[in-house]
């Protein structure tokens, strides 16, 4: 695979939900306002749901874009989170949205929902978008595009402390604390 300079990523499952469809309109959309190729890379489990995707995004023009990896080890996917341009999360719905998380830890930018799952967890460090707008998307992604050295280090800096605050071994901790006082 010939890796692009410049590119955002896509990591979970592909279900109705994750509201891709829009994600792909708004690559499309955000290419159409760029110089240069802006691509996609997105990684999920080859399914069903994947599939469909492949079928939008060629009934959206948009093969020139968007990557579908498929699976990737966690080494490899740790360097593409870093070399991107920003981890790109359009979610309708979350339960909680680790990979954010995984992206903040891996030194990138964030652009997200703005649902109340991601404002709870992630607090004011992503660039937030409406998910339901596909021009919302594609300007949180252009945001990040133009996004001036310093400012983007800040925000990675901060994403990268937010992270640390979350650990599976805290988690497990906290939920034993609660199992004992019952």
């Amino acid at each position: 695979m010939k890796e692009s300079n410049l590119y955002f990523i896509y990591v979970g499952n592909a279900y109705p939900h994750k509201n891709l469809k829009r994600l792909i309109e708004a690559m499309v959309n955000l290419n159409k306002k760029v110089k240069e190729n802006i691509e996609l890379y997105m990684v999920s489990s080859r399914n069903v749901f994947t599939k469909r995707l492949e079928e939008i995004i060629k009934k959206q023009k948009a093969e020139e874009y968007i990557k579908l990896l498929g699976f990737v080890p966690d080494d490899k996917l740790k360097i593409l989170y870093k070399k991107s341009l920003g981890f790109v999360f359009p979610s309708i719905s979350e339960g909680f949205g680790l990979p954010g998380l995984e992206a903040m830890n891996a030194q990138t930018l964030v652009a997200c929902s703005e649902i109340p799952v991601f404002k709870e967890i992630y607090k004011d460090v992503p660039i937030y978008f409406n998910p339901f707008d596909v021009n919302s998307i594609s300007d949180a992604m252009k945001l990040i595009l133009d996004m001036d050295p310093e400012a983007r280090e800040k925000r990675i800096e901060k994403g990268l402390t937010l992270a640390k605050t979350y650990s599976w071994s805290k988690m497990a901790k906290e939920t034993l604390e609660v199992y004992n006082s019952i």
